[in-house]
């Protein structure tokens, strides 16, 4: 490649990635704006009773609490409000303890408090919030006495965690179906950019086109990933939140759906795409046959499908993309696309089987 062409590739590549990129962050803020700033209200107002209620000139504690609970990204904030209650309580009676100590082993107390503390907050086998703020409080308990990071402190806590608790139970509970959606949608979204790269090489006859396609379904694995995540989240919502109890039914069957089927329509989708990229080479190679125009059509029919799916539309497979293809004529012309075929035939039967709008009818 001639070094003059450079910066007319990167003028080209440059805003794709720049869209794509750009795309994942406000993605990302749409995600968690919502505790964002619910965690910015609960600090204020665990701060504004703090100081009424209890006269804490600086109840950092308290409000640093309701952020603590509240913080995105976070699989249940209320089993985090209870972890923090857990924790800071370890902590100060292990930081009290070892001030029997004598005030000469300074050093002693400032290492031997927080190790114990995590120690023993370990042995609850609560998330890992738990033995963080054991060994917090126990470390605060030794530098500023327990006049300050005792019973102060704990006040402060268990102000901040019941605000916390009351914003997720009652005010901002999440919903665990809208959580399982956008995680799927977001699957549907990666395949649907994978089938219309399969499909652009498939028109083209370009085995490069093929492979760039292949690597993006792939890469979709981080959607699957991302899915199993919200799964697990929406289980905890519907188990943990009062909003969620009501929805338990059919947040256990869709998740019980979704857990068989998405990680199939990812591997039947990347097991396709790997055999056309193949097919397409090899093809190549030995300068074979068109593509079958019917198997580009249905590949297009596909990745429409999955675009549609993703935002929102309910599954309408257009007519006869179901009916099976002329395998004896394939064959005669080329046995390597009817595998290509066979390999489509099944993303169809694993994207019905996943189909939202199929779970949500029953």
């Amino acid at each position: 490649m001639k070094l003059s062409s450079y910066p007319k590739l990167a003028a080209r590549v440059t805003p794709k990635i720049w869209r794509r990129v750009s795309g994942r962050v406000v993605g990302r803020w749409q995600r968690v704006w919502r505790d964002a700033l619910a965690s910015s209200i609960a600090a204020v107002v665990t701060w504004f009773l703090a100081r009424h209620l209890f006269g804490h000139e600086m109840p950092l504690f308290a409000a640093i609490s309701a952020i603590i609970c509240l913080a995105p990204g976070l699989p249940s904030h209320s089993r985090q409000a209870v972890g923090i209650l857990v924790g800071v309580f370890t902590g100060i009676v292990v930081g009290e303890t070892v001030l029997w100590l004598p005030p000469d082993w300074r050093l002693v107390q400032f290492a031997l408090a927080p190790f114990l503390a995590m120690i023993v907050a370990s042995s609850y086998g609560l998330p890992v919030v738990v033995p963080i703020q054991a060994g917090t409080s126990a470390l605060l308990v030794i530098a500023i006495g327990p006049e300050t990071a005792g019973e102060a402190r704990m006040l402060d806590v268990i102000l901040g965690a019941g605000v916390g608790l009351l914003f997720s139970q009652i005010l901002i509970t999440p919903d665990p179906l809208r959580t399982i959606d956008g995680a799927a949608r977001e699957l549907l979204s990666s395949l649907a950019d994978g089938m219309e790269g399969c499909a652009e090489a498939l028109r083209h006859q370009q085995p490069s086109r093929s492979e760039a396609a292949l690597i993006g379904l792939s890469d979709a694995h981080r959607s699957i990933v991302s899915m199993n995540s919200s799964i697990s989240n929406a289980r905890d919502d519907a188990k943990w939140s009062l909003r969620g109890r009501f929805m338990a039914a059919e947040v256990r069957d869709i998740a019980a759906r979704y857990d068989r089927h998405a990680i199939r329509l990812y591997a039947a989708s990347v097991l396709f795409a790997d055999n056309l990229n193949y097919v397409l080479r090899e093809s190549a190679k030995d300068a074979g046959g068109p593509v079958p125009e019917s198997l580009i059509v249905r590949v297009e029919t596909m990745a429409d499908i999955l675009r549609h799916m993703a935002e929102g539309d309910p599954l309408n497979m257009p007519a006869g993309s179901d009916a099976p293809p002329d395998y004896p004529r394939l064959q005669a012309e080329s046995a390597a696309w009817v595998v290509c075929y066979h390999h489509l035939d099944l993303v169809n039967k694993a994207l019905k089987a996943f189909n939202p709008h199929e779970v949500r009818q029953g």
